[in-house]
């Protein structure tokens, strides 16, 4: 005993040097750095009548997190830094909401090339510091000049030139494609082959909620829920900040804290800020209450409560993009002052869940820590699951999130998902030609393709096809027979690095389609059964087995309520007998009621795990009653 007590000391000063590397994170950055890019050409006048732009890039800097950088860049034929690159604090977002109403409409020419290589200028190698992201907002086509030809030659440098360099730097294009008539090919090859996101939008009115799409992609804030308008503040959030979209004829928004104090715009409160603007307000409360907050205001899917917490809810990155049935790894852990929190008293305590929120409903996702089904290892702390969506629809959003009875958090993950590949059948007749496409959004170039007829018999004839000298992804297919359906197959990598398989057919040209078989049509009634005897008959044997049924009925009822007495009267009798016996069976229940099998007691207290996270710098932030409960758990 005397010698464990010596070297006690030592043994722990060890494991907390050997422990230290594996509980801080790795070294990855942890702000981004966003340069906006938006389209002042003169098509804008037509696409964004009401200047929409302006309250929508207000948006985007109202949310922008304390240690981000940015810049706002506007651009035509010629291209300008609207606001400066520079840390995104209160200085330099007063001065971007300034600036943002000078953003109109008066440019010739849409010259995409030259704002992508002057915004990402000074971006050499890739990211030490700052995540890298160009959010870029057009309505055109890439218009450089009048001069047959330069516009041309000005998207193929983008395609073989700039996007290779803006991928060595690890930068992300978000590109949003303001009507039909932008290069939507184009738009869409910026952003996947840099993993960003490609959004085409009908309307301005829409800018807003696609620019809140781009800032949970580019800041990854934590948030809390917000269900019903109400939301919960525990003790470790710093601030918290509540977007809110509203209708026209809405109500003026009341805020209400856990104290049952109702604050609206109109009202100065110290710590309180209140911004509002067409089509949506910021609140943001700095040290807010502890407690649930609640609103009276319009509730809207798209409302948000974004927080500044030391307990943050950290997330693998997602692909922005994924194929039909591709599989993906995606892993989750909490986070206090960057140590991944591992101790299992605290973790007990936690529900660390994911949903797929699809057009069909919320589905569950087995999101573990029992190194099980994509999680790498048993009790670490990290939970992972490998996430794969079966069925096509436009987006899915991944919900992680973590909930206790004292705080949740929760990281919000839009994904695109495509079809590998397609085909598509162009004309009518004899006429008819055919286009295979792989997806340029989730598959690498080099993808096999493979295209063939198949007789009932089984037997395959390959069909040819060649890939088309503008577009890599895109091939002109041989139609020997248009009569003859097809079928193609697909294998390759994904942009994750993902192997993607997918099988199609039977596809049919149009107008070849096989006609499909006519239902039988019933026999008429025979001349000795007209219809009105022979519904007669039905309704006779139908009153017939009503009768039956209910006869059966009574008489199963009433032997089940003859042997429900009998086994009442049996139940009496025993019982008198053994009134007089001693039982142990409460005895060993509360045995086992006192211990759990995990060696929790059961007076652990959860009200203060918030306060009690927060802890001393040098702690591992675990509440005091985790700490008890693994002393107990050494001692059994």
């Amino acid at each position: 005993m005397r010698r464990m007590l010596l070297w006690m000391p030592i043994l722990l000063a060890s494991i907390l040097v050997f422990a230290q590397p594996s509980d801080v994170m790795a070294k990855e950055p942890e702000h981004a750095d966003v340069r906006v890019l938006i389209d002042i050409s003169g098509s804008m006048k037509k696409n964004d009548p009401k200047n929409l732009r302006r309250p929508a890039l207000r948006m985007l800097v109202g949310l922008m997190q304390q240690g981000t950088h940015a810049s706002v860049w506007t651009f035509a034929k010629w291209n300008n830094m609207l606001v400066k690159q520079g840390p995104a604090n209160e200085p330099w977002k007063k001065k971007a909401l300034s600036l943002s109403r000078t953003i109109s409409s008066p440019g010739l020419f849409t010259n995409i090339e030259d704002v992508l290589i002057n915004a990402s200028k000074d971006w050499k190698g890739p990211p030490e510091d700052f995540h890298r992201h160009l959010v870029v907002l057009t309505d055109g086509m890439v218009d450089v000049s009048k001069v047959p030809g330069e516009s041309e030659a000005s998207r193929k440098r983008i395609i073989s030139d700039l996007i290779p360099k803006l991928k060595q730097t690890g930068a992300k294009i978000h590109a949003i494609a303001l009507s039909d008539n932008a290069d939507h090919e184009l738009m869409k090859l910026l952003s996947a082959e840099t993993n960003g996101w490609y959004e085409k939008i009908d309307s301005a009115d829409q800018l807003q909620r696609v620019f809140l799409k781009i800032f949970e992609k580019v800041g990854k804030p934590d948030s809390v829920p917000l269900n019903d308008n109400k939301f919960t503040v525990d003790g470790t959030i710093n601030e918290a900040t509540v977007l809110l979209f509203k209708k026209e004829d809405s109500p003026d928004t009341v805020l209400i804290s856990p104290d049952g104090k109702e604050y609206t715009d109109g009202d100065i409160i110290a710590g309180v800020a209140w911004y509002r603007d067409q089509g949506y307000e910021l609140i943001t409360v700095s040290s807010p209450m502890k407690g649930e907050w609640s609103l009276r205001a319009d509730i809207d899917p798209d409302n948000r409560v974004m927080i500044v917490t030391d307990l943050k809810l950290v997330t693998s990155e997602i692909p922005s993009n994924l194929a039909v049935g591709e599989k993906v790894s995606v892993t989750a852990h909490l986070a206090n002052r960057g140590k991944v929190v591992k101790r299992k008293a605290f973790l007990r305590l936690v529900d660390v869940r994911a949903d797929a929120m699809t057009p069909a409903g919320s589905d569950p996702q087995p999101l573990n820590d029992n190194g099980e089904h994509g999680d790498k290892s048993a009790a670490d702390g990290s939970y992972g699951m490998t996430y794969s969506e079966p069925r096509l629809f436009e987006e899915v959003e991944l919900l992680v999130s973590v909930e206790s009875a004292t705080f949740m958090r929760e990281k919000r993950h839009v994904i695109a998902l495509h079809e590998p590949a397609s085909l598509k059948f162009e004309g009518e007749g004899d006429d008819v030609t055919a286009v295979a496409s792989v997806s340029e959004a989730v598959m690498q170039q080099g993808a096999e393709l493979k295209l063939w007829n198949q007789e009932e018999g089984g037997e395959k004839t390959a069909v040819s096809f060649k890939a088309d000298e503008s577009n890599p992804y895109r091939f002109q297919v041989d139609l020997v027979d248009p009569a003859k359906p097809l079928y193609m197959s697909v294998e390759g990598l994904s942009r994750s690095a993902n192997a993607v398989q997918r099988d199609y057919g039977p596809l049919y040209a149009p107008g070849k389609e096989p006609e499909k078989p006519q239902e039988p049509v019933g026999e008429p009634a025979s001349e000795e059964a007209p219809a009105e005897e022979a519904k007669e008959e039905v309704e006779e044997e139908v009153v017939e087995e009503d009768d039956s049924f209910l006869m059966s009925a009574l008489v199963i009822g009433g032997a089940n309520l003859i042997l429900i007495g009998g086994l009442a009267a049996w139940w009496i009798i025993r019982k008198k007998k053994a009134a007089n016996q001693v039982s142990l069976i409460d005895e060993d229940e509360d045995l086992l009621d006192e211990d759990d099998e995990d060696g929790i007691e059961g007076d652990t207290d959860e009200d203060d795990l918030g306060e009690d996270i927060q802890g001393d710098d040098d702690s591992d932030e675990v509440p005091e009653e985790a700490d008890q409960e693994d002393s107990d758990d050494a001692k059994k």
